[in-house]
């Protein structure tokens, strides 16, 4: 015969009468302690235990480079909340701040245009699953895809490559002339 146990207080509910369980539960023990059957039904958020390692990560954008700075995970009721800034690179003014909230797994990027443009910062959001975190590369893939949805940041990031593109010529090669222009270290497109 196969014996039960009450998952509140372990003892064995093989003796007794079903008029007092709650499935294989004293009716007492579920009674008594009702906010612990509520925190066994509640969903754990997700937790990311490599999100510093984001920090100095280089990615490309339509020309443009960035890189990750100022990963930091903060706590409240619902969950963590993962941020990190973005940078052009070589830039010490921040392009955007991206922040996780795991508990609905909502990906937000709040977008700081460069002084020269006069439009106010800008909110994008979207859902994201777990495969999206599966790894640091499809994570910034993600990042930047997000980026390319709107018209207007497309707008910036085109600005934000043409400026770094201005680099000094390079002696030419041959008559015709070659200008140098130094390959990003990781392109995701």
């Amino acid at each position: 015969m196969k014996e039960y146990f009450c998952t509140y207080c372990g003892q064995s509910t093989y003796d007794v009468d079903v008029d007092y369980l709650v499935g294989f539960d004293h009716l007492s023990c579920v009674l008594n302690d009702v906010p612990k059957e509520k925190k066994m039904n509640k969903k754990k958020p997700m937790e990311i235990k490599n999100w510093t390692k984001l920090n100095s990560q280089k990615f490309d954008v339509m020309g443009a480079s960035f890189v990750i700075m100022d990963t930091r995970i903060d706590n409240n009721d619902t969950g963590n909340i993962y941020s990190a800034w973005v940078y052009p690179y070589n830039d010490s003014e921040a392009f955007l701040r991206v922040t996780l909230f795991s508990n609905d797994m909502q990906l937000q990027i709040k977008v700081l245009p460069p002084g020269q443009f006069t439009i106010p910062p800008m909110d994008l959001t979207t859902t994201i699953t777990k495969v999206h975190l599966s790894n640091p590369s499809i994570f910034i893939q993600t990042i930047a895809e997000g980026l390319l949805d709107d018209p207007t940041v497309r707008n910036i990031i085109e600005f934000i490559g043409r400026k770094q593109d201005i680099r000094p010529r390079v002696k030419p090669a041959n008559p015709a002339g070659t200008y140098g222009f130094p390959t990003s270290s990781t392109n995701l497109w």
